[in-house]
């Protein structure tokens, strides 16, 4: 009789990648208050006159000192600062992506543990796996591919901040309001209830899921490598089953699926947004039921508990 797979031990983040994301949100709050402070500084240098728009003073609005040269030259360092702090904040390399390689590092390992748990045809171990050719071919595109995602981010931010202080200057808006105005767009600062806004979100949003997308992508391509080396495996959906678990991820917590099942669910309708599930390569027979039947049912009884619990 077959061996169970090795489960998740944290129910609530199955992916097991909260530290890699707590380490990535850092250093986007680290680099977004860099941002945020040279970005006002450069603006503070400006200089500027009031002006009253009529003869009791009232709406009164603000004269910038600009010419061509200030604005090239201001759009110039806020580019440079960004990509400073985003783009070559870690060793040189962008935030996030050194986050989103120890997840996928982590969950390889996992991956080789638990195959070797369930049978000695599997034969790798971690240590041979991570020196690899095709383990280095793997993390290179999972790098390449949260290098792209900074890219874009930084890019829309640079955007953003250039037109937000160029659009109050042109409105005569007051040095504090731009001030305020930039800070909202950024958003270092977390709201009361904890949540986030403007760029910081956006750039959580990303780590997230790009951490998330490293975890399962290490998972699918062990997995096919290991039916590539003659051992049949199907992928065990494991969901958080939390408050926040979409209905759509939950049904599918203890069912069986081929990686091009995953991989279609996951390119569909946003489903790899925020997705805390995982999934774990399990030894299959020649029809693709799994060979330690039990598991599933237990799983899919969970599933049916949780549906129940929140109705």
């Amino acid at each position: 009789m077959a061996r169970q797979p090795t489960l998740p031990r944290n129910k609530a983040q199955p992916t097991q990648t909260e530290r890699q994301r707590r380490r990535a949100f850092q250093q986007i709050r680290t680099a977004l208050a860099g941002i945020q402070r040279g970005v006002l500084q450069r603006f503070e240098q400006i200089g500027y006159r009031e002006v009253a728009a009529n003869a009791q003073g009232d709406d009164r609005t603000y004269e910038y000192l600009l010419d061509q040269f200030v604005l090239d030259d201001m759009n110039s360092y806020i580019a440079e600062l960004i990509n400073e702090m985003v783009m070559r904040a870690i060793n040189g390399e962008p935030i996030v992506i050194g986050q989103a390689e120890l997840a996928y590092q982590q969950s390889t390992a996992s991956s080789v543990v638990s195959l070797a748990a369930q049978t000695e045809a599997f034969r790798r171990t971690v240590e041979e796996t991570l020196i690899s050719a095709p383990y280095r071919t793997r993390v290179a595109l999972v790098r390449a591919r949260v290098f792209e995602e900074m890219r874009g981010f930084s890019d829309q931010l640079r955007t953003e901040l250039a037109r937000t202080l160029a659009d109050g200057m042109a409105r005569g808006q007051s040095p504090r309001e731009i001030a305020r105005t930039v800070r909202e767009r950024i958003g270092v600062r977390a709201l009361e209830d904890g949540s986030t806004t403007g760029a910081r979100a956006r750039a959580e949003r990303i780590a997230r899921t790009e951490i998330n997308v490293a975890h399962r992508r290490a998972i699918w391509e062990e997995d096919a490598q290991t039916n590539a080396e003659g051992i049949r495996t199907r992928l065990l959906w494991f969901s958080a089953l939390s408050a926040t678990t979409r209905p759509t991820h939950a049904s599918r917590h203890g069912r069986i699926y081929t990686r091009q099942e995953v991989a279609d669910f996951y390119a569909r309708d946003g489903n790899a947004i925020n997705c805390k599930c995982t999934q774990v390569a399990t030894l299959v027979d020649d029809n693709g039921k799994p060979l330690s039947g039990a598991l599933p049912g237990k799983l899919q009884l969970q599933g049916r508990k949780f549906f129940k619990a929140a109705a």
